[in-house]
């Protein structure tokens, strides 16, 4: 069969990692429900927010996986597709007519490190900090905020890059995988995303 690698803990989010597909469960209303979002090669959407997902497709890419999984999702559902975009991330987010371009406006990522939202709350609450210290040059606001800004997305959008290569791994790659999952304590599991869930804005960066 197929590698399958679960990640998470009771309670809290977790994820099923599988060759042709990953599947994120999580606890919603007080955990009295789960919502379930699975991630495959699918059929092409138009230009809406979601459609009509055919469960065929991911039944398909989850041929060979455990039993109950397979199950699960075939139990859990109605499924709606959400088609995953990106932008052109080198096109600039602010122009000196004032104008600031936030989260997925400006940068939509794809969802492997789940940091779409968190990214457009940090672009506000930073924004809102250089254009209150400067409020006599709000162009240089923007330009200085759009530079302190850009690494850290860069680096989250690797992140959820090389996430989406891990979690679909096959073969001798997903042993490995696997085998660090498994020996890799909690602890350090967090400690080695301080970097992105500890994040605190740069001391100074109001210019």
């Amino acid at each position: 069969g197929e590698t399958l690698a679960a990640v998470g803990a009771a309670n809290c989010v977790t994820t099923f990692l599988h060759p042709g597909f990953h599947l994120v469960a999580y606890p919603v209303s007080n955990g009295t429900a789960f919502n379930l979002a699975a991630f495959t090669r699918g059929e092409i959407i138009a230009e809406r927010w979601s459609g009509h997902a055919d469960p065929n497709i991911l039944l398909g890419a989850m041929r060979g996986t455990a039993a109950a999984l397979a199950r699960l999702a075939e139990d859990a559902g109605p499924w709606a597709a959400w088609p995953i975009h990106t932008v052109d991330q080198a096109q600039p987010w602010t122009t000196p007519a004032g104008i600031a371009l936030i989260g997925d406006a400006a940068h939509a990522m794809t969802p492997f490190a789940a940091q779409g939202a968190a990214m457009a709350i940090e672009d506000a609450a930073t924004l809102a900090g250089f254009v209150a210290a400067a409020p006599a040059d709000p162009w240089g606001a923007l330009a200085a905020w759009e530079k302190m800004r850009r690494p850290r997305i860069a680096k989250v959008s690797r992140r959820g890059a090389v996430n989406r290569l891990a979690w679909h791994a096959a073969g001798p790659v997903a042993v490995a995988r696997n085998l660090f999952l498994k020996w890799r304590s909690p602890e350090k599991l967090a400690a080695d995303l301080d970097w992105l869930y500890g994040w605190r804005p740069p001391d100074g960066d109001r210019r």
